[in-house]
């Protein structure tokens, strides 16, 4: 099979994605015939069996599921019927990167309106910890922020659902373990909370004395650039970088993006550029979901002064390997020298795929030091093909491991020191987790 680069992506969300892109409320159910749903599956079915990295499919005997399956599928009279069959099919993999997206989420379905549709947010991140689901970040100047929603509060409802209602259905039913249970919760909450611009939503929180909060936060224009890619739903990326002085006296760089594609390669490049003075530079990968893998190579580069290896791309009889090419020229075409200051990455269970690749390579080339919580575990490239009923199939192609051995999938990447996040560091105003790479970066040569 043929494969280029601008078709490998590495999301780690897989089936998550579809609770942050929700349906357009206004597309009813279709019903199916027998016919279409019986090419639906076969060409799913197929598509696996042909492309599968595994040819022993994750222990699951392929065949035998697709003739148990089949009466299923012909008896379905629905989308939602023929969904939950294929649903049923893919969760038997236990892998990521296998998912089906709606035909309603494609971008080629929603119609010229479709980033308008989710261009609305409230200005806040959120994660779930130890039953609830905490406030992790409010945007400066935002909806939440205007309202004075603080990092720490706990998100209880929203529109009338209550959080601590979610679990069961989106956990234990699945079998889901801790890190993608945290992540799926978020993914729903982020569903409901990103939408059209202007539209108001009923919150409730729990403040700092644990009080109950009701607020009405109308949506605002997300501070993030809209980008396509394929058949996925469209994301909206986000870049940050900063200076942070230390009480050493050393000076040091952040940066901070949501995902792996092409808009970011220019950011990433000239904030490394200004940083080329810094006494160590903080690469935060916490929330940042993947993208283009191979985007990673050229990041990696600004860091070694050799070429160095990060990992191997394993796909059914062949093999690619990820190289750190060292990068020589800036933006502007000027000869430098790549940074040689300490490195740290920060790590949460939100980061996936790509940025797992990115994380977990450079910590097996000894060339960062990583901090957090351990990573989503969720490390296949992937592609989507259209089935016949016109939904997307997201579909593993390899695997991948590291340059010392390890195989990053359902593992994730382990930090080098574990800082997990606690809702009294957050009421504290605390990021324990840079805090401590920016101690260890000061104790550095």
């Amino acid at each position: 099979m043929k494969m280029t680069l601008d078709r490998w992506i590495a999301l780690w969300i897989g089936a998550a994605l579809l609770s942050c892109h929700a349906t357009p409320a206004e597309a009813e159910p279709r019903e199916l015939s027998e016919a279409e749903a019986v090419a639906t599956f076969e060409e799913a079915w197929q598509v696996i069996h042909e492309t599968h990295f595994d040819t022993e499919f994750n222990g699951v005997d392929w065949e035998a599921l697709r003739v148990e399956l089949l009466p299923e599928v012909r008896a379905a009279r629905s989308e939602a019927e023929l969904r939950r069959v294929l649903g049923d099919m893919l969760g038997r993999l236990g892998q990521s990167h296998f998912a089906l997206i709606p035909r309603q989420a494609r971008p080629a379905e929603q119609g010229d309106d479709a980033v308008e549709r989710r261009a609305g947010g409230l200005g806040f991140d959120l994660r779930y910890r130890e039953g609830q689901l905490l406030v992790s970040r409010v945007d400066p100047g935002g909806p939440a922020h205007r309202a004075g929603v603080h990092p720490g509060w706990i998100l209880s409802e929203i529109e009338g659902q209550r959080v601590e209602e979610w679990k069961d259905p989106l956990g234990a039913a699945k079998g889901l373990g801790e890190r993608a249970l945290a992540n799926r919760i978020r993914r729903r909450a982020e569903g409901l909370l990103y939408g059209s611009l202007g539209e108001e939503l009923e919150l409730t929180f729990q403040d700092a004395s644990d009080d109950p909060l009701q607020l009405t936060l109308a949506r605002e224009q997300r501070q993030a650039v809209a980008h396509s890619f394929g058949d996925l739903p469209t994301f909206y990326l986000r870049f940050e970088s900063r200076d942070l002085d230390h009480a050493s006296g050393k000076s040091f760089g952040l940066i901070h993006f949501s995902n792996w594609f092409l808009p970011m390669v220019k950011p990433i490049d000239e904030a490394i550029d200004r940083m080329r003075g810094r006494d160590g530079i903080v690469l935060d990968l916490r929330g940042n979901s993947g993208g283009a893998g191979a985007m990673t190579m050229g990041t990696a580069g600004h860091f070694f002064e050799q070429r160095a290896e990060l990992g191997v791309q394993e796909l059914r009889g062949s093999e690619m390997k990820f190289m750190a090419m060292p990068r020589l020229v800036n933006a502007s075409g000027q000869r430098v020298t790549p940074f040689q200051g300490p490195v740290a990455v920060l790590v949460d269970e939100t980061t996936g795929s790509a940025s797992e690749i990115f994380a977990g390579g450079m910590q097996s080339a000894g060339r960062v030091r990583v901090f957090g919580e351990t990573s989503a575990g969720a490390v296949l490239p992937a592609r989507t093909t259209v089935l016949p009923n016109g939904d997307s199939l997201l579909h593993a192609l390899g695997d991948f491991v590291t340059s010392d051995g390890t195989r990053l999938e359902g593992r994730g990447v382990v930090p080098d020191e574990e800082i997990v996040l606690t809702r009294a560091d957050l009421l504290a105003g605390r990021d324990a987790a840079l805090e401590r790479a920016l101690d260890w970066m000061a104790s550095q040569p």
